[in-house]
């Protein structure tokens, strides 16, 4: 079955409480992300094989299949596994809060929740995963480079000798591979930067912080452009 494809960030809440989903949904319409609802598990699961989701808000209790079962779920089925997920909770304890990311949760907000402090979650789980899709695009396109190369020398041997595709490949290495890497890997590093600042935004000194590494990204992609 083919996915439904939107533009923008479109955000699954799952929550079996229909007030908690109006809140939730009101909030983040406000700042004009897409959202669909699932009441329980086995809708949620249905709604991520029918429709391509950026990101998962996910009550950890509901009855039948529980937050914990549907991440893992999640987390095994490879058409969705790179979704981020974010667990909702009245729980603060931390053996939960540990299970939820040993399940493969990337972030956890307890209830009743500040909503500065989850929209702050919000947007950089997808700010993480569209800069990680961008380095993924990279890498792809670093592959079907030498790919080409490889081809040619196959296509036209006389034309393009193995000498002459070695000389060729370490040009390209030297002009627009190192590059590449130092750009992939000044995205890498602004990316891990903010993973340790997740969870710490409403202070103004680590909000500073953040707005510092997100200016290096956009940097570093207008770099790539330039290639």
């Amino acid at each position: 079955m083919v996915k439904v494809i939107t533009s923008g960030p479109v955000i699954l809440l799952v929550d079996d409480n229909p007030q908690n989903l109006q809140v939730l949904g009101k909030l983040l319409q406000e700042e004009k992300y897409k959202i669909e609802f699932a009441l329980n598990g086995e809708s949620a699961l249905g709604w991520l094989k029918n429709k391509q989701f950026d990101l998962i808000l996910l009550d950890l209790h509901m009855p039948g299949m529980n937050g914990f079962e549907v991440c893992k779920r999640i987390r095994s089925d490879k058409t969705i596994q790179e979704i981020p997920v974010i667990f909702l909770s009245a729980e603060s304890e931390r053996e939960s809060i540990l299970k939820g990311f040993e399940v493969g949760a990337q972030d956890y907000v307890t209830k009743p929740f500040d909503s500065r402090e989850l929209l702050a979650r919000v947007k950089t789980q997808l700010d993480l995963k569209s800069k990680t899709e961008k380095l993924e695009k990279v890498n792809e396109w670093l592959g079907r480079k030498i790919d080409n190369w490889l081809k040619a020398s196959v296509s036209w041997p006389g034309v393009i000798q193995t000498n002459d595709l070695n000389a060729k490949m370490i040009e390209f290495d030297k002009n627009q591979s190192f590059a590449m890497k130092d750009i992939c890997l000044e995205l890498s590093t602004s990316i891990r930067q903010i993973e340790k600042l997740i969870g710490k935004i409403d202070d103004s000194n680590i909000k500073s912080q953040y707005e510092e590494i997100k200016k290096r990204m956009n940097d570093s992609m207008l770099k790539l452009e330039k290639l």
